[in-house]
């Protein structure tokens, strides 16, 4: 009886992970637009992840993302202040690939990188009037994120994450992921 139900259970855990469309080996591909809650445009963003190990019920994916995103602020006295943000850093994921028919791929990660973050002020009224800012500098970036993505076919899947971070970055990302 024992060997019975022990079978039972490694065919079922076999059986799941036949019908997964993540698994250990994919690699993924995929560009995002992002939307920040202080933010006028999208951001801008490139993702890989390579899913190097089955890990329960789930993969656990390294790779790399890039970030790009831009505004301006303006102030009542006509002049503005223009930031950019480039990002790039390392992404640790766990996929939880066995839920279902294996389409729909919860995961959860953290990320961590450099922000390179540059500003330039542009003077209209020429008064040299000093305006108090809100101010963003380059440095380290910690990212946690959580995230879905839905497989429309075998190699391209859908992906809604949204992602939490020092420098008041916090971001809801809707994407596609390109299997290779």
């Amino acid at each position: 009886m024992k060997n019975l139900f022990a079978s039972l259970v490694v065919l079922l855990i076999i059986s799941g992970a036949a019908f997964s469309q993540l698994k250990e080996g994919d690699n993924l591909l995929g560009g995002s637009l992002g939307f920040w809650p202080k933010g006028e445009v999208p951001m801008f963003g490139v993702n890989f992840e390579s899913n190097v190990t089955q890990a329960g019920i789930g993969t656990v994916g390294l790779g790399g993302i890039f970030r790009y995103y831009s505004y301006s602020f303006h102030y009542g006295n006509g002049d503005s202040r223009r930031y950019s943000f480039s990002s790039l850093g390392f992404q640790a994921n766990y996929n939880f690939n066995q839920i279902s028919d294996g389409k729909f791929v919860p995961y959860f990660g953290l990320v961590i990188g450099y922000n390179y973050v540059s500003s330039t002020y542009t003077d209209v009224s020429r008064n040299a009037v000093y305006i108090t800012d809100i101010s963003y500098s380059s440095g380290a970036w910690l990212w946690g994120q959580a995230g879905m993505r839905y497989f429309f076919s075998p190699r391209v899947a859908g992906t809604v994450r949204i992602g939490f971070g020092n420098h008041d970055f916090n971001t809801l990302e809707l994407g596609v992921d390109f299997k290779l």
